[in-house]
């Protein structure tokens, strides 16, 4: 019979990764503590590994604090536990004990704490955890910088991850993804579409997660023609339709308006998320088909997926613009007493819609009255433009008066009060009206739109004169006016 020693033990340990490996994991802990072995500190950091990996973190902390001579492995592994689950503020104050206990972290220990205020959004931490990596003399550490872009991003600093991103520019695709995807999480889609196209160019293979970056990128701009090129390349490059590739297209499609295409990606899903049935659901809902909406979010409930908040959100959307306000306050009662959901701002805000666009104002007012979520002025907002929308000038001008009360900002607010008085022949409340949004700084927002035609985006600014093809423009919309007059066309009055 061969002797169990702490090399034995250490290699054994460290092939235990997975939360079904805990109880094989602790009977090996029962053994090293039998055989007098726990004292070394390679089977103790093996041992606070094992279960940090497996999710065992109370185990972890208990074998962690047992433990008595510490090294940066034995930290580490501990700060990289709490930061993969999820909880990140522990990692951070545990990274803070280890240098005020005087142990040197390692790079490893870095990515851990950086990748902990990734998750929450610690800026100023990291900015310190930056500084401190380095001071040790590691700026050269590629794992560390990774990280540090990926922070940097996920932390709305744009400006910085793309410093630390320029500063390394290596063939990694894990850096590249990182930049990419931070660029999409931050709103700045066509600079991520651009550095994937550099990223082409430079003959670097893409990963599933800069593909469904990619797909995210385009769905935000409703670039349909890029992304069926980038659904293209996903087939090339042989990915299935596995989450998140499979996620990003349904998105992709559904929110361009192609419903046929994100259904056919949805339907060949070997396994769908949460946020595949959102993305189908919500497209469904936007394009006039409300009934399809609700079939789907039943099948969903059918095949025990979980809905989140956005679920409903888009569910009580399609019950808003099919006017079904009793299948709506089922679906706004269900959402807390079936999931546990608690309604937001955005489910207030649908359910105050339902009820207005079924001419229910009155209900509508006592339910915004009645609500327990800090709804600031965007549920009065929409009650007023059903008001004015239904006449009711009366109750539209009590609304009204509660977003001049509330310090409302929003032009539209003021120029549905204003027609409503106007309505009402209360000139007097016109004037005090105009005066009080000059006093108070608001103006009205110049309209925007685009279009795309041949890979090309034209931008269109009310008032803007500098659209090199401006005098066509003009001549076309004096043919449309005129053709519009010959036809009887009477266009709604505005006040401003």
């Amino acid at each position: 019979k061969e002797e169990v020693n702490e090399f034995v033990l250490t290699g054994v340990l460290s092939a235990l990764a997975l939360p079904e490996f805990v109880g094989t994991g602790k009977q090996i802990h029962c053994l090293a503590v039998k055989n007098g072995l726990i004292s070394f500190v390679s089977v103790d950091n093996a041992l606070v590994s094992m279960y940090a990996k497996c999710g065992s973190l109370d185990d972890a902390l208990r074998t962690f604090k047992m433990s008595g001579d510490k090294n940066s492995i034995t930290w580490s592994a501990m700060i990289t536990g709490f930061a993969q689950s999820g909880d990140s503020q522990k990692a951070l104050d545990l990274f803070s004990h280890m240098h005020f206990s005087g142990v040197m972290p390692s790079e490893f220990t870095f990515v851990g704490v950086i990748n902990a205020c990734s998750d929450i959004g610690a800026l100023e931490e990291g900015k310190q955890v930056h500084s401190y990596s380095l001071k040790l003399g590691f700026e050269f550490q590629i794992y560390i910088m990774t990280a540090l872009v990926d922070m940097y991003a996920k932390c709305g600093n744009v400006s910085d991850a793309r410093k630390g991103f320029d500063y390394l520019r290596e063939p990694d695709i894990v850096l590249w993804t990182s930049m990419i995807g931070g660029y999409v999480q931050n709103g700045e889609n066509e600079a991520a579409l651009t550095l994937y196209c550099i990223m082409q160019s430079e003959g670097m293979m893409p990963n599933e997660l800069t593909m469904a970056s990619v797909l995210k990128a385009c769905s935000s701009l409703s670039a349909f023609e890029q992304g069926r090129q980038i659904h293209a390349r996903t087939i090339k490059y042989g990915f299935s339709l596995e989450v998140p590739i499979g996620s990003a297209l349904s998105t992709m499609y559904a929110k361009c308006g192609n419903l046929e295409d994100g259904n056919l990606v949805f339907r060949r899903m070997p396994m769908r998320d949460t946020v595949s049935w959102n993305a189908m659901i919500s497209g469904l809902s936007q394009n006039g088909r409300g009934t399809e909406a609700l079939e789907l979010f039943e099948e969903m409930r059918l095949e025990g997926a979980k809905p989140d908040y956005i679920t409903f959100v888009n569910v009580l959307s399609a019950c808003s613009h099919m006017g079904l306000v009793e299948r709506g306050w089922i679906y706004f009662n269900l959402m807390s007493n079936e999931f546990g959901i608690g309604p937001r701002v955005d489910h207030y805000a649908c359910m105050v819609d339902v009820l207005s666009r079924a001419g229910k104002l009155d209900e509508a007012k006592e339910f915004i009255e009645s609500a327990t979520v800090d709804h600031g002025m965007c549920l009065w907002r929409i009650l007023l433009s059903a008001c004015r929308n239904y006449h009711n000038y009366e109750l539209g001008a009590y609304v009204g008066e509660k977003l001049m009360e509330l310090g409302s900002q929003e032009s539209s607010a003021y120029v549905l009060l204003s027609s409503i008085y106007t309505a009402l022949g209360r000139s007097k409340d016109v004037e005090r009206v105009r005066s009080l949004m000059k006093f108070r700084g608001v103006s009205k927002e110049p309209g925007c739109s685009w279009i795309e035609l041949k890979s090309q985006v034209h931008v269109f600014v009310v008032g803007d004169e500098m659209h090199p093809q401006i005098e066509n423009i003009r001549h076309e919309i004096r043919r449309l006016i005129k053709h519009m007059k010959d036809k009887d066309y009477q266009p709604s009055s505005t006040i401003f």
